[in-house]
C-alpha cells in the first residue's frame, strides 16, 4: 500500500481515528494500529485494497457480512467496532489485541507444547461454534488469523466475514477467491468449489493444529494447484507419526479434523471441545491443598538452607564458648521448628484423605508447570536483552558493594597493631556494602537458574524414597477415607469448577453462588463415596460371619445384611445422581463459555441438583 494511499486513509478517518503504525499486510489489505479519538483507546483498522474496494458487488457483500461479524460478542472473537465507508476508503475497525499471531509464535518458538495446542484448539472451536450457530462460516482459518493475547494467552479469531465476501460464486469473483483464500489451509470442498459449511472451518483448524504441533503444514508444494490437489486426494499424515509425544486424544482429534469427507470430521466445534477435553485434563489438575503445601514447604526449606549457610559465619564470630553454644542452639531450634511445620503440613494432607501418590503426582504436575513457564519465558523475543540487563545490573551491584566495603575499610583508624576504630560513616557504609552484596548475590543466583535448581532438588526429595518414608511416618494413626473432592468429579471427568475458573470474570460474576453450590455437591459426593466404602466393609464382615448360633441369630444377620445393602444402594444412587448432575452443570458451563448458553441454564441445572 503506497504512502499516498496511507495519507488518503488518514485524511478520510482524520476526525475519528489517528493512524500510528502499520501492524501487518496481506492479500486482503493492510492492518494499522490507530487510536480512537472519541474513546481514547487503541484499535486496529483493516483497510480493503483500492482495487477490491472499487468493485460494487464485492463492496456490498463485504459491508453486509462485516456488519454481521460486528454483531458478534464472544470472548474468543476479536470484536468489530465499526465499518467505515468514506470515498475510496473501505475499512473496518477492530479491537486491538496486544500480542502476536499464532503464525508469529510458531515461527518464533517452533512446535508448541501439547497443553497450549489444546487450549488454542478449544478456544478457536468455541469461537467457530458461536459463529456457525449464527450462520457465518469464516472460510479463512489460518495461523495468521488467530491472535494470542500476550497477558492471558487467550486465542482470539479475527477477520470474520472477509473470506466469505470474496469467495462468492457470483460471476467474476472466482479469481478474487483464489487470491484471498489460503491454499495451505483450504478444506477439500472449498478447494473444489463445492458448497461448504462449518465443517470446512474445522478442517482448516485441523491444518492449523497440525502446523502448531509440528511446525509445518501437512501439504506443501511449489504451486497452488498442486497444494489444492493434495488436499483433495492425498491422506493427511498422522499427527502422532509426526510428533510422538502428543496425547493420544489430541492426535486423534487432529487426524479426524483432517478427514477428506466432512461427515467423518467433528460435526460442531463443541464436539471437538469435548473430544480434546480429555487431553486437556490429562495433565493432572493439582488440588489447592497440594499447591498450598508445595508453596509453604518450598519457602520453609529455602529458609532452612539459608540458615545452614550462614550459621558457620554467625557461630564463628563470638569469642566465648557460651555465646557460640547459645547461637548454635538458636539456629538449631529455628531449623527444627521450620522442619516441624513441613511435617505438620504432610500430616494435614494425610488427615484430608490424600495419599502419597496424590502428593507425588501433584508435585510432578507443578514441576511440569514451572518448566513450561520457564521455557515460555526463555522463548520470549526480548529474553536475551533482559538477561543481558540482569547480568549488567548484577555486575554493577557487586562492583559497587565491593567498592563501598573497601572505602569503608580505608576510613578505619588503627588504634593498636590488631585493633581498629571505625567512624560512624564507615559503619554505615559497611552495612550498606554487605547488604547490597547479599542482595545482588541472591538476585543473581535466582536469575541465573539457581532457583530452578533448588526447585528440582526439592522435587526429587519429595518424590523419592525419603519423601515417601516421611509421608508414611507422618500419616501413621490417621484413618484413610476416600480421596478428597477437588480436581475431578466422581465420574472421572473434569470438575465443573475447572470450567468455571476458566470463564471470563463478567460471566463468573453473573453466576453468583454457583461455585459454592458445586463445592457442596462435590463434598456430598465425596462423603457418599466414603460411606459406600464403609458399607462395603460392613457388608463383607456381616456376610462372612460364621453361622451356627441358631435361627434367631441367622435371621438377625440376614436382616442386617438387607439393611446394609439397602443403605449401600441408596448411597450409590444418590452419588451417581450427583455425578450426573455435575456433568450436566459442566456441559452447561461449556455452552456458556462458547456463547451458546446463558447463566440461567447453569442455575437451572444447579437448582435441579
Amino acid at each position: 500500500m503506497t504512502a499516498d494511499f496511507q495519507h488518503e486513509i488518514q485524511q478520510a478517518l482524520g476526525g475519528s481515528y489517528a493512524l500510528e503504525r502499520e501492524l501487518g499486510r496481506g492479500g486482503m489489505g493492510s492492518v494499522y494500529l490507530a487510536r480512537d479519538l472519541a474513546l481514547d483507546r487503541p484499535v486496529a483498522i483493516k483497510v480493503l485494497p483500492p482495487e477490491l474496494a472499487v468493485r460494487p458487488e464485492l463492496r456490498e457483500r463485504f459491508l453486509r457480512e462485516t456488519r454481521t461479524a460486528a454483531s458478534f460478542s464472544h470472548p474468543n472473537i476479536v470484536p468489530v467496532h465499526a465499518v467505515e465507508e468514506r470515498g475510496a476508503v473501505l475499512c473496518f475497525v477492530m479491537g486491538y489485541v496486544d500480542g502476536e499471531t499464532l503464525a508469529q509464535r510458531i515461527r518464533r518458538v517452533g512446535p508448541l507444547p501439547a497443553a497450549e495446542i489444546v487450549r488454542m484448539l478449544q478456544e478457536v472451536a468455541w469461537a467457530l461454534s458461536y459463529a456457525h450457530g449464527r450462520g457465518v462460516v469464516h472460510r479463512d482459518i489460518k495461523p495468521d488469523n488467530i491472535l494470542i493475547e500476550r497477558a492471558t494467552g487467550r486465542a482470539m479469531v479475527t477477520d470474520f466475514g472477509i473470506a466469505r465476501s470474496t469467495t462468492s460464486t457470483a460471476a467474476g469473483l472466482t479469481r478474487v477467491g483464489e487470491v484471498v483464500g489460503t491454499p495451505h489451509f483450504m478444506s477439500p470442498e472449498q478447494a473444489s468449489g463445492d458448497a461448504i459449511d462449518g465443517r470446512s472451518d474445522l478442517y482448516s483448524l485441523g491444518v492449523v493444529a497440525f502446523c502448531a504441533a509440528t511446525g509445518h503444514v501437512p501439504f506443501d508444494a511449489t504451486s497452488t494447484p498442486a497444494i489444492l490437489a493434495m488436499h483433495l486426494t492425498r491422506p493427511a499424515p498422522s499427527a502422532a507419526g509426526e510428533r510422538s509425544d502428543l496425547p493420544a486424544p489430541l492426535a486423534a482429534a487432529i487426524d479426524r479434523l483432517l478427514a477428506k469427507d466432512p461427515a467423518d470430521r467433528f460435526a460442531t466445534g463443541e464436539a471437538l471441545v469435548e473430544a480434546i477435553d480429555v487431553a486437556r485434563s490429562s495433565r493432572p489438575e493439582v488440588s489447592p491443598a497440594v499447591r498450598l503445601f508445595h508453596a509453604k514447604a518450598s519457602q520453609i526449606l529455602r529458609n532452612v538452607i539459608m540458615l545452614l549457610l550462614v550459621s558457620p559465619y554467625l557461630t564463628s564470630r563470638p569469642k566465648y564458648d557460651g555465646d557460640q553454644f547459645l547461637l548454635r542452639a538458636i539456629i538449631f531450634s529455628a531449623v527444627v521448628a521450620l522442619l516441624l511445620q513441613v511435617a505438620a503440613g504432610l500430616r494435614e494432607l494425610a488427615r484430608q484423605g490424600f495419599r502419597y501418590d496424590d502428593l507425588r503426582n501433584g508435585l510432578r504436575a507443578i514441576g511440569a508447570e514451572q518448566d513450561d513457564a520457564r521455557a515460555r519465558s526463555r522463548a520470549a523475543p526480548d529474553w536475551s536483552r533482559r538477561r543481558r540487563k540482569r547480568w549488567a545490573f548484577s555486575a554493577a551491584g557487586l562492583a559497587l558493594s565491593v567498592a563501598t566495603m573497601v572505602y569503608a575499610a580505608s576510613l578505619r583508624v588503627r588504634i593498636s597493631p590488631t585493633m581498629f576504630r571505625s567512624p560512624p560513616l564507615a559503619l554505615w557504609l559497611s552495612v550498606f556494602g554487605v547488604a547490597l552484596f547479599i542482595l545482588v548475590l541472591v538476585f543473581t543466583v535466582a536469575s541465573a537458574g539457581g532457583g530452578a535448581r533448588i526447585d528440582r532438588a526439592l522435587q526429587l526429595l519429595w518424590i523419592g524414597p525419603a519423601g515417601r518414608w516421611l509421608f508414611e511416618v507422618m500419616a501413621r494413626g490417621i484413618s484413610r477415607g476416600a480421596a478428597p473432592a477437588g480436581s475431578t468429579t466422581l465420574s472421572g471427568g473434569r470438575s465443573p469448577l475447572s470450567v468455571l475458573a476458566g470463564l471470563p470474570k463478567p460471566l463468573r460474576r453473573g453466576l453468583g453462588s454457583a461455585e459454592m453450590a458445586i463445592r457442596r455437591l462435590e463434598a456430598e459426593a465425596s462423603a457418599l463415596a466414603q460411606r459406600e466404602a464403609e458399607l462395603d466393609g460392613a457388608l463383607a464382615e456381616a456376610t462372612n460371619t460364621g453361622g451356627g448360633a441358631g435361627d434367631s441369630a441367622a435371621s438377625e444377620r440376614r436382616s442386617l445384611v438387607n439393611e446394609l445393602s439397602e443403605a449401600r444402594r441408596a448411597a450409590g444412587t444418590r452419588r451417581e445422581a450427583i455425578a450426573a448432575a455435575l456433568e450436566r452443570v459442566r456441559l452447561q458451563l461449556l455452552r456458556l463459555k462458547s456463547g451458546l448458553g446463558n447463566s440461567a441454564d447453569v442455575s437451572r441445572e444447579l437448582d435441579a441438583a
